[in-house]
């Protein structure tokens, strides 16, 4: 799906100086959900400026890294409103392209796993429903690249478009996601054959399957720092198993006590995902309890085999890795890629330096949140926002408020998070932080506007 037009706006004639400014940036999934929720949620007339150098709306951009073929949660986790958790199943069900490709799914509609392009053109259908619902929101689609977002002398902040331009708004969503960044890819002019694929993720799993699928591809090499990769979604959707026992409060006690849970819903065929689901519902709680220590021993040991339990592989995506491994057309290889070349990688593995020969090098591997962008950094610098203690993301609250921020209206959405709030990368997370992210900002723009209000009254008189 591509903008056709660098400006659209409902409502031309009104007077734009007098409405709340509120600026979003990046359209991938997270910017377009977070402007959905506005739509939903802010109930006076509103300024929305949506920005990205991106011509193009990568919806699946911001819930994988980049965005994968296949979305890693089922249907029925799927909906972009939160009162309708049957949203999306009911509009697949409705819309005789997908529901044909669909419906045959054994485990039933809800339980399936669905490509990324049908996820988009739902979501963007649900994007365009709700702003035609709002002829009293102007909106615009900017191009520009933001650089820098600071105090405004006359309250909210400053955006810096570019060079020197700089434009007040109310209030910031960042919404980049992973943050903006170039196709990684290293590709020859002529024919392909091998492949080295870096990263043990959804992603890296994702594109060393797709290469495979490709005829001119006999072989793919896959790095895991780690040497984990993702584990398998159940057959079908189970819910979150929690015990009655108190949670231990310490890193060590907490695994320990999920491994044994999980060693006892093995033995009596539950399977271990239910448990894991029921330790994600806590894990803000726990993580909020640990010592810095603790964070920090978590992310030097324990972080990379949370991940392959947390973000599953569809059970047909994890029978097709598992079937190629065997064969022999995937090699799995732990260790840490030094440098990347036009024909290979230099690497670290377990038993020293290795040059691995490849025609095509993708590179997967999970990067901090844009944190390094210059963007970030000028968040940083005027104290607006500060690193979490993982270095992946912000320090944010619950509805994405940068905790540095005294302001309250500057929001790092999704992602952006992912260091201080455990799972806000799923797209459930995502919608929820959303509108409560947006009801929280239609309070303040209400007291805003009753001061003024007041102030204006007075004044008068």
């Amino acid at each position: 799906m591509t903008l056709l037009s660098s400006r659209s706006s409902n409502s031309e004639s009104r007077d734009a100086d007098h409405l709340a400014r509120i600026a979003i940036i990046g359209r991938g999934f997270t910017g377009i959900m977070t402007a959905i929720a506005l739509f939903k949620r802010v109930d006076r007339p509103f300024h929305l400026v949506m920005f990205d150098p991106r011509a193009k709306i990568d919806i699946g951009e911001g819930i994988s890294q980049p965005a994968s073929t296949v979305l890693t949660s089922r249907v029925r986790d799927l909906s972009v409103d939160p009162g309708l958790p049957d949203d999306f199943r009911r509009w697949l069900e409705t819309n005789d392209t997908w529901r044909d490709r669909l419906i045959s799914d054994p485990a039933g509609l809800e339980h399936a796993f669905v490509p990324g392009d049908i996820f988009s053109t739902y979501v963007y259908k649900r994007f365009s429903e709700a702003l035609t619902l709002r002829p009293d929101v102007i909106v615009q689609f900017g191009s520009d690249a933001v650089t820098a977002i600071d105090r405004h002398l006359d309250g909210g902040y400053s955006v810096c478009l570019g060079g020197e331009q700089r434009t007040r708004f109310d209030a910031v969503f960042l919404a980049t996601g992973y943050g903006m960044r170039d196709n990684t890819d290293v590709a020859p002019a002529g024919g392909v054959r091998s492949a080295v694929v870096i990263g043990g993720g959804i992603h890296a799993v994702d594109r060393a399957l797709g290469l495979l699928a490709d005829a001119k591809i006999s072989h793919v090499t896959l790095i895991s720092e780690s040497g984990f990769l993702p584990q398998s979604h159940a057959p079908a959707a189970v819910g979150a198993v929690v015990t009655d026992q108190p949670m231990p409060r310490t890193l060590r006690g907490a695994f320990r006590f999920l491994r044994e849970a999980a060693s006892k819903a093995d033995l009596e065929g539950s399977g271990w995902q239910g448990i894991m689901n029921g330790f994600r519902s806590r894990a803000r709680d726990l993580w909020a309890g640990l010592t810095p220590e603790e964070r920090a021993r978590f992310k030097r040991h324990v972080k990379a085999i949370y991940d392959s339990h947390r973000n599953r592989l569809p059970p047909e995506h994890y029978q097709r890795l598992h079937h190629a491994i065997a064969s022999g057309a995937i090699a799995v290889r732990k260790g840490k890629v030094n440098c990347i070349a036009t024909n290979g990688v230099l690497f670290s593995a377990p038993t020293g330096l290795e040059v691995l020969p490849a025609d095509l090098t993708i590179d997967c591997r999970f990067r901090p949140s844009g944190t390094d962008s210059p963007l970030v950094r000028s968040l940083i610098v005027a104290g607006l926002a500060t690193r979490d203690e993982l270095e992946i993301g912000i320090v944010v609250d619950e509805c994405g408020r940068t905790k540095a921020s005294a302001l309250h209206g500057l929001f790092a959405m999704g992602p952006l998070g992912l260091g201080s709030l455990p799972d806000i990368d799923l797209v459930p997370q995502i919608v929820l932080q959303s509108h409560a992210a947006a009801s929280l900002l239609n309070s303040r723009i209400g007291e805003t506007a009753k001061a003024r209000h007041v102030a204006k009254t007075f004044g008068d008189a």
